[in-house]
């Protein structure tokens, strides 16, 4: 009875339509569709509703709905002009609700359905007591929701346009970018394309350690905070003098911070303390947030830390103390995700033993630092990754560690171009804002790849001053009229230099430098 009901919807909605237009109608019959039977990822729609049109954004079809036993998505499907495409949105830190909506807005405007999800728990998105003692949820979190949101979308997609999607892409940033190569790597056949940014790898050159490093660095022995944060834009300014102009032009974006060396012991103070200098106990703060973490006797445990034009972004870690943003987030990850044994609410950063704890932490539902994407690649996936070179809170080196690995995996940069490619961006922060390439349409060349096999050799970068977007949650109708400048981005590990004519603002000025 039920897949006759499931037959009778799917006739109702689908009538005498094209795959290019829905009605109002269509949509509200989609919150009588059943697909509690859907293969892998039984489904309820608990609403089906219309958004009218408003400036910018075209009318869609909004649904709402859970796959057992509690992973919420939220799926837009456009009335007019789909153009035959599912997005998967990516959300952020530990998710917890709808956090991808705003990026469904902007691919809706584009004609994607798109759907995006709380990854199987609701919470606010630096809170993990959801994750206490309970492994589905962490299984939730760690790969299946994003996988059977999809699958959800999708069916509904054909449902409501009477016609399968012809592809599925997936976009995301920080947990999203850690989704994005969860895919790649666990569901190798969801997507035909992706795209991902920051990734958190979690195991394998990746946080949670480097979540926690920034402040467990800067308490001392009776657990006050030694950095004065205040001291920041000095600290970022004179970085400035010395790297900017390591790629031939000093335009206040430092675009080759691992060949610049920056000793903060140029700004102690000689004698007392100074808002423009720093104290020993300061220096030594700065030394080691640039090192990245180590044992108790130097072993270095990530590749590295912080980089050159990252310091404005440090204030989340050196400003407050232990109310500084990520040593309440550091805590929670440690207090519900990283043991086989939650040690619960009572567990803060300051417990964490630096000697012992990294070997006793247990991540692999959340990893992504799997470098084989052998299956990826034969089913015809292609993978575009970005990673901000000032991103204070995901290394930029985690992601070229494991770019370089999965390179080596898949055998050679030449076989790895051919589906996957890196785009380092000088001077974004994380996912977004800074100084500068902060937004490039990163879903336009993944399409162009996919569906015109043009592989991108660069994608155009652009400034803009909206710091709350970024190449994996774009403003909505994005014109290159609303940067203030330009400049090509080149796949790793080339880069973009400045051919020493023209106006530094204009792309067509750039060269590109080949990295053997």
């Amino acid at each position: 009875m039920r897949w006759l009901c499931f037959v009778f919807i799917l006739a109702l909605v689908g009538s005498n339509q094209s795959a290019q237009a829905a009605t109002p109608e269509q949509c509200k019959a989609l919150a009588s569709l059943d697909l509690g039977h859907l293969q892998d990822a039984p489904t309820r729609i608990t609403a089906a509703n219309l958004t009218e049109a408003k400036p910018g954004i075209g009318a869609h079809c909004k649904v709402d709905g859970y796959v057992a036993p509690q992973v919420g998505f939220e799926l837009r499907l456009p009335l007019a002009d789909w153009n035959g495409k599912v997005l998967t949105q990516g959300c952020g830190a530990m998710c917890g609700g709808m956090l991808g909506s705003s990026g469904c807005e902007e691919a809706a405007t584009r004609g994607y359905a798109c759907v995006t999800t709380d990854m199987g728990h609701r919470a606010l998105p630096y809170d993990g007591k959801w994750a206490y003692n309970n492994p589905q949820a962490e299984i939730d979190f760690g790969h299946r929701a994003t996988h059977v949101a999809t699958v959800t979308a999708k069916a509904i997609s054909k449902a409501f346009y009477s016609s399968a999607p012809k592809y599925a892409y997936f976009r995301g940033c920080s947990t999203g970018g850690r989704q994005a190569l969860v895919a790649a790597q666990r569901y190798p056949y969801d997507f035909d394309g992706i795209i991902g940014g920051a990734p958190v790898l979690y195991q394998l050159m990746g946080p949670p350690l480097q979540l926690f490093w920034g402040t467990s660095v800067n308490f001392d022995q009776a657990g006050k905070p030694i950095f004065d944060a205040k001291k920041l834009p000095m600290l970022a300014k004179a970085v400035m003098a010395i790297c900017d102009g390591k790629d031939e032009l000093e335009d206040g974006v430092i675009s080759r911070p691992q060949q610049c060396s920056f000793d903060p012991e140029n700004l102690k103070c000689e004698t007392g303390e100074s808002a423009e200098c720093l104290t020993q106990a300061e220096v030594d703060v700065v030394k080691k947030t640039y090192a990245g973490p180590t044992t108790s006797k130097g072993a270095q445990l990530m590749p590295s830390g912080q980089l050159p034009g990252s310091e404005l972004g440090w204030s989340g870690y050196l400003q407050d103390g232990k109310a500084a943003s990520n040593y309440g987030f550091g805590s929670e990850v440690l207090r519900y995700l990283s043991f086989d044994i939650d040690p619960g609410p009572s567990f803060e950063v300051s417990n964490f033993n630096w000697d012992k704890d990294p070997q006793r932490m247990s991540l692999s539902l959340l990893t992504a630092g799997n470098p084989d994407l052998t299956l990826f690649k034969q089913a015809g996936g292609k993978l575009i990754l970005f990673h901000g070179m000032a991103d204070p809170a995901i290394f930029f080196t985690t992601t070229t560690e494991y770019y370089d690995l999965a390179t080596q995996t898949m055998g050679g940069a030449k076989a790895m171009s051919e589906f996957a490619r890196l785009y380092p961006m000088p001077g974004l922060y994380h996912c977004r804002g800074g100084a500068g390439t902060n937004y490039a349409d990163m879903l336009g060349a993944l399409d162009a790849w996919v569906e015109g096999g043009k592989a991108p050799d660069s994608i155009m970068g652009y400034h803009i001053e909206n710091e709350a977007k970024g190449p994996a949650e774009p403003p909505i109708g994005f014109d290159p009229a609303m940067s203030t400048f330009s400049r090509p981005i080149y796949p790793y590990p080339d880069y973009a230099a400045y051919d020493g004519s023209g106006d530094w603002k204009d792309a067509k000025n750039f060269k590109r430098v080949k990295v053997k």
